[in-house]
C-alpha cells in the first residue's frame, strides 16, 4: 500500500468515487451535511492553501482509502472523509493515514486537529483516534456526534 498526495484530476475522481463509499455506508450521518458542494469543490477545498488529500494505493495502483485535511482558523486544521475500502482494510492503513495528518499539519505549524465522528456507528475510528491521541471535546447524545481533538 501507498500513500500518495491527491494532485491530479484523475486522482481526484479516485477521490470522489471513495468519498461516495463513505457517504452510502454512513447512511445520512449528520457529517455530510452540505456533501455535494464539497465534491463539486474537492479540488479547492483539499489543495493548498486550504487543505491536502490523500489515497492509499494498493499495489496495483487502485485507490483503496482516503483522507483529508482542511485548514481552519486559528493554526487548526479538520480531518475529513477517513475512508478505507474494505479490501485495503487490516494492514494498519487507517493508523498510516492519520499519521500522514498529524505529520503534515504539524509541517504546517498546525496547533490543533478537529474531527467529527459518530458512535455507535464508527467506534472502531474512534478507538484509533484515542489510540493516536486524539480526545473527546464535544459529544451530541441526539446525533450520537462526538467531536475529537488533536492537540501539538
Amino acid at each position: 500500500m501507498n500513500i500518495e498526495t491527491v494532485t491530479s484530476p484523475e486522482d481526484f475522481s479516485s477521490a470522489v468515487k471513495l468519498f461516495k463509499n463513505y457517504e452510502v455506508w454512513a447512511q445520512a450521518c449528520p457529517c455530510f451535511e452540505g456533501f455535494e458542494k464539497e465534491l463539486d469543490e474537492i479540488d479547492q477545498r483539499y489543495s493548498l492553501p486550504n487543505g491536502r488529500l490523500w489515497l492509499v494505493k494498493s499495489s496495483e495502483g487502485e485507490a483503496v482509502g482516503v483522507v483529508g485535511v482542511q485548514f481552519k482558523g486559528d493554526a487548526g486544521c479538520e480531518l475529513k472523509r477517513l475512508w478505507i475500502e474494505p479490501q485495503g482494510r487490516g494492514h494498519n492503513t487507517g493508523q498510516a493515514l492519520i499519521k500522514t495528518v498529524l505529520d503534515f499539519a504539524k509541517g504546517q505549524k498546525a496547533r490543533s486537529i478537529l474531527l467529527e465522528t459518530v458512535r455507535g456507528q464508527m467506534d472502531h475510528a474512534i478507538t484509533l483516534y484515542e489510540n493516536l491521541g486524539f480526545h473527546q471535546t464535544e459529544f451530541d447524545e441526539d446525533s450520537q456526534v462526538l467531536k475529537m481533538a488533536y492537540t501539538f
